[in-house]
This record gives C-alpha cells, sequence and structure tokens, in this order.
C-alpha cells in the first residue's frame, strides 16, 4: 500500500504538468502591413515532386491570339516563353495550334499525335519556365501547380490539350486595393516591385531602386496634366471614383538633370516603366539632341498593361 500511494504522490503533478503544457498560447497580435511586395515564393521545380494535381473546369475559355507584332505587344515570362518556343514552320491550324491569351495570363497549345505532337513546345516550355515537363495526360482536364505556375493539360483520343498560366499567388501580388479602387499591374513586374497604399493613394517603386516610383494612382478629377518630367499619364473612372495614374519620366529626368538620378539607375527603372520595349540609350540618345519623342513609349506600355477598377 505504501508503494501505490507513493506512485499517485508522484502522479498527481505528472499530470498537472502535462496538462499546463498542452495549454494554447495566444499568438501576439500584428498590425497590418500597407507595403505588398510583388514576389511569390520560389517553388517551380523541374522534377515531379511536390506537384499536386486536380481535376478542373476547360480552361481555354477567353480570347485568345496567335498573332505577334512586336515587343510592346508582350507582358511577362509567359509572353515570352510563348515567344520562344513557337514553330518555327507553319503548321496545318487544323491539326496545331500555339496561342497566347490576350490578358498575357495564359499560353495554350493544341497539338496531335501523330502528326506535330508539341513535343518540342513542351520541353521548351519547361526549360523557358524552369518547371517539370509534361507527363501522364488523361482524359479530362487536370492542373498541376509549380510554383508561380499552374499547367492544365488533357489528352482526348490522339489529340493533346495543354494550358499553362499564373498561378493565383502571381496574380494576387500584381493587384493593389486601396480604400475605394483595385490596380492591376503588369505580369512583367512581378518579383520587381514593392507598393505602399496611403488611404486613397497606391504608390509602385522598383524594389531595387525604391526612391523611384514607377507610377502612382490618385483619386483625382483635376485637369493638371503636369509636365514632360511628371504627367498625368491616364484617367480612370472606378465606379463613382475619379483615379489618376501619374508617372515620372526618368529617362527624360536622368538627361535633364542628371544630379537627381543616375544613369544606370534611369536605365533599369525605364525598362520597367516600358516593360523592356525600348532601348534606354537610344531614348537617351533622343532626349540630348532635344527629341522628347521616345520617352512617350512610357505611358503607352503603362496605359496598356494596367487596370483600375472599383471595390
Amino acid at each position: 500500500m505504501r508503494h501505490r500511494r507513493f506512485a499517485m504522490v508522484l502522479l498527481v503533478p505528472l499530470i498537472a504538468l502535462l496538462a499546463s503544457c498542452g495549454t494554447p498560447q495566444s499568438a501576439p497580435t500584428t498590425e497590418p502591413k500597407k507595403q505588398q511586395s510583388s514576389q511569390t515564393p520560389k517553388s517551380n521545380s523541374n522534377t515531379d515532386s511536390n506537384q499536386q494535381k486536380t481535376v478542373v473546369d476547360d480552361p481555354t475559355q477567353g480570347d485568345w491570339t496567335d498573332a505577334y507584332s512586336g515587343p510592346s505587344d508582350l507582358d511577362g515570362e509567359l509572353d515570352e516563353a510563348w515567344l520562344d518556343c513557337a514553330p518555327h514552320n507553319a503548321p496545318d491550324p487544323e491539326a496545331f495550334s500555339w496561342k497566347r491569351s490576350t490578358d498575357h495570363s495564359k499560353v495554350w497549345m493544341h497539338a496531335t499525335e501523330g502528326g506535330m505532337d508539341g513535343s518540342s513546345q513542351r520541353s521548351c516550355m519547361a526549360d523557358e519556365l524552369d518547371i517539370a515537363d509534361t507527363a501522364d495526360l488523361s482524359d479530362s482536364w487536370t492542373v498541376t501547380s509549380l510554383g508561380d505556375y499552374d499547367r492544365y493539360q488533357k489528352r482526348s483520343g490522339n489529340v493533346i490539350n495543354i494550358v499553362w498560366q499564373y498561378s493565383d499567388a502571381v496574380k494576387k501580388s500584381l493587384t493593389v486595393e486601396s480604400d475605394s479602387y483595385r490596380v492591376t499591374l503588369p505580369y512583367s513586374w512581378h518579383n520587381k516591385i514593392t507598393t505602399s497604399v496611403d488611404g486613397s493613394t497606391i504608390t509602385v517603386t522598383d524594389r531595387e531602386h525604391p526612391k523611384y516610383a514607377l507610377c502612382t494612382f490618385r483619386v483625382s478629377d483635376s485637369s493638371n496634366a503636369g509636365d514632360i518630367g511628371t504627367s498625368l499619364i491616364q484617367k480612370y473612372q472606378a465606379g463613382n471614383t475619379p483615379v489618376q495614374m501619374w508617372a515620372t519620366r526618368w529617362a527624360f529626368v536622368a538627361a535633364s538633370d542628371p544630379a537627381s538620378i543616375s544613369a544606370d539607375d534611369a536605365e533599369d527603372v525605364t525598362d520597367l516603366q516600358t516593360g523592356g520595349t525600348v532601348e534606354y540609350d537610344s531614348i537617351s540618345a533622343q532626349i540630348r539632341a532635344g527629341d522628347t519623342s521616345g520617352v512617350f513609349a512610357i505611358d503607352d506600355y503603362l496605359k496598356a498593361h494596367i487596370a483600375v477598377s472599383g471595390l
């Protein structure tokens, strides 16, 4: 009996200790941040590990094109991969097609086994996007998550359809909301920018050069248009809210006031403001020669690849 009583004496504090260790602790609260980065976790892989396949609806809905007239047509890595991986010949469109979505979010390959099966395009896309190549196609649409991208695929008889698309995380990283409107930014800016929100004002900066804004959005219906250095680029109507996009043309500022920004920094920022569609040295030389027409490539790119909408 003495031994049992001794065991019970030890057991009671042990149970109390275990109970106290299992008590959940409340997590500390933190204030929400007003800065947002366009970077998503880098988890792309060229192996089959960590891939998740899910049966989904047809992803080929929407507007598509196979046209290309110049660099300004493209926006982001998917568009660039579409161009780099395009077939060099002119295949039968009934047997093979290679298209990109007009909103720059997808690339679609339609191919036929026994003919041009698209194996070179599939391999090229895997290399360009640094993801695993396609495998195990089934008779219903499935999606495989591959970091920044989702790959949809399906086989119907001898017909193969594959769609490469940006992940929801990428799309979310390029969407910024103020207290009254929403801005959707170019895919080419993914992982390269930081955004900040101050009430109804949204500012987008180059991550590597945070002193220099790529563009700024503010609620205003003012008729002031600024000057050639910093100008009103576009007006939007987001529901009942008038929104203006402003931008500093850093290529012009660097040429006219070199002390305010270095040529190297201006080149980097201008490359983002134009989506890499123009040669900075060419614009800079034009400005110094008195021709400022080249700087308006900034306006063209921003207006073409940025959208503003109501909440």
